[in-house]
């Protein structure tokens, strides 16, 4: 992608609109009114991995009493939130603060170089669409935030298994679950026992 003439500047750029961006961006908000800012969101949707996630059973690993915002109370009675509620619960955040109008979505940042002599950073960002929607922007930024968590969200890690191209069932990551998948009555093989296969088990035992 060819680099367009725009650039912006401010003084907080923040890279993620899940939990942790939106939260961040409430916080500057608050503590830091004159300070200006943006948030880069490689997808088209807030909520990072509770948008991400869509496998059955999904839910939140740690209560959220302590895993939502100080600044703003989870009051719900169920302690272990499912991950529709978690997401409503991160987009009504952002809409209440005016958070959400300060997002670019579809821009992932590729490239980010800081300059000591002019004290700023120069993130160049990849914008998705067709020219001249599409290519690449600048922005410089005083201060930059990553809350673009640990997940690789074009594709989750997939150890290799030997022979799996033999295999004659339909192979499925809970990351890129299918909303056209029908387990019923079958045969499942979960690979792995963290917090994914807990969750996920239980919900689809119940078909």
């Amino acid at each position: 992608m060819a680099p367009d003439s725009s650039s912006d500047h401010v003084d907080v750029l923040i890279v993620g609109a899940g939990l942790s961006g939106i939260g961040a961006a409430h916080h500057l908000q608050e503590r830091c009114p004159a300070k200006s800012f943006l948030l880069l969101e490689a997808r088209h949707a807030i909520g990072g991995t509770w948008d991400l996630f869509r496998y059955p059973g999904v839910r939140s690993d740690s209560d959220m009493y302590t895993f939502g915002y100080r600044f703003r109370p989870w009051t719900d009675d169920v302690t272990m939130a499912d991950g529709p509620s978690i997401l409503s619960y991160i987009r009504e955040t952002a809409t209440e603060a005016g958070i959400d109008q300060k997002i670019r979505f579809g821009h992932r940042m590729v490239r980010a170089e800081w300059c000591s002599a002019e004290e700023r950073w120069t993130v160049w960002a990849a914008r998705e669409g067709p020219s001249p929607v599409g290519g690449q922007v600048k922005l410089t930024a005083k201060f930059l935030f990553n809350c673009s968590g640990y997940y690789k969200y074009d594709q989750g890690f997939t150890p290799p298994f030997p022979q799996l191209g033999d295999f004659g069932g339909r192979v499925v990551h809970p990351q890129h679950w299918p909303e056209d998948l029908d387990y019923a009555g079958k045969r499942v093989v979960v690979i792995g026992s963290g917090a994914t296969a807990v969750t996920l088990v239980p919900a689809m035992a119940q078909l």
